[in-house]
């Protein structure tokens, strides 16, 4: 038991010896290099800072010990850019007057800048525009189905904001890329934006919805379809032999029921081969979007030409 007891002591007295060592050597006064964050300050409204600053300056900073510590482990010293007067670019000669000490601490003062020496800080105009939004998706449709559309965006459009000079080179944005296979069901989903070229402009929508509409792809033959010459002239009457056509239809299922048959339209314009040689074209054919065509019969049709009757 003496034993016990004469360790504890022994261990009481040289937690106090290291106390009174502490606080005595803290007492002193010392000098030490500190990294402090680079703030600006007072910007001019309707400004926003161009180029990318130092986030640091290693300061020499003189002070006694304890208070150097305090400031050190609650990080309460700055370097701040006065932009209350800058008009367009300012060179900041970094002197120790610019630091800044988030309370006073009177034995605390900083001696020198080491590094940078100075600062350049260009200011140009904040601007806000709205940009299209694009879909950055890659997808294959399952055998049997096919996509009937556009991409479907939520918004189609975002806001962003940030210099002038960098807003200005950016006329759409993207979401972040991604690929799907073998896709049976509509596409519906979550995406974010990629980032911005430029990390000085900002998008206030950080992610879209993206639709798809994935259908079951079907086929129609499709016949008796009229055959019209367009932009005749007034002294001509053109027949065209023959005077109808077939072809097969290939889309989603939903959009193929859907279809009636005066939205599929063949036709000739006189204007694009009154001057090509022969007379027998192929027809143009007009057919909603998500649709397609194959075996068109006939491929070409004769054009007979007639001096119109005067009236």
């Amino acid at each position: 038991m003496p034993l016990v007891k004469d360790y504890k002591a022994k261990l009481v007295v040289f937690i106090f010896a290291i106390f009174i060592w502490f606080f005595v050597v803290t007492e002193n006064e010392y000098e030490t290099n500190l990294e402090v964050p680079i703030t600006p300050v007072n910007i001019p409204a309707g400004r926003v800072i161009l180029n990318d600053l130092p986030a640091t300056a290693k300061v020499r900073i003189k002070g006694n010990g304890k208070d150097l510590i305090a400031l050190t482990l609650s990080g309460g010293a700055r370097l701040e850019l006065d932009l209350s007067d800058v008009k367009h670019t300012r060179t900041f000669k970094l002197e120790p007057k610019h630091v800044m000490l988030s309370r006073p601490i009177a034995t605390v003062s900083s001696k020198e800048i080491i590094m940078p020496d100075s600062v350049v800080v260009v200011l140009d105009d904040l601007v806000r525009k709205r940009v299209p939004v694009h879909a950055n998706v890659k997808l294959t449709p399952a055998p049997g189905y096919t996509v009937v559309g556009d991409f479907k965006i939520t918004p189609d459009s975002v806001a962003i904001s940030g210099p002038s000079s960098l807003v200005a080179q950016i006329n759409e944005v993207y979401t972040v890329e991604k690929e799907f296979t073998d896709v049976r069901f509509d596409l519906q989903e979550i995406f974010p934006l990629a980032p911005l070229p430029y990390n000085k402009v900002t998008c206030a929508t950080k992610e879209v919805e993206v639709y798809l509409n994935i259908q079951k792809l079907l086929e129609m033959t499709v016949s008796n379809i009229p055959v019209e010459v367009r932009n005749v002239p007034r002294n001509l009457k053109v027949t065209v032999i023959p005077s109808t056509l077939s072809l097969v239809l290939e889309g989603g299922g939903e959009l193929l029921t859907q279809l009636s048959r005066d939205q599929i339209v063949a036709y000739i314009d006189y204007n694009r081969v009154r001057n090509l040689p022969g007379n027998e074209f192929p027809a143009v054919i007009e057919r909603p979007p998500g649709i397609s065509y194959r075996d068109v019969r006939p491929r070409t049709f004769k054009l007979v030409f007639e001096r119109a009757t005067q009236k």
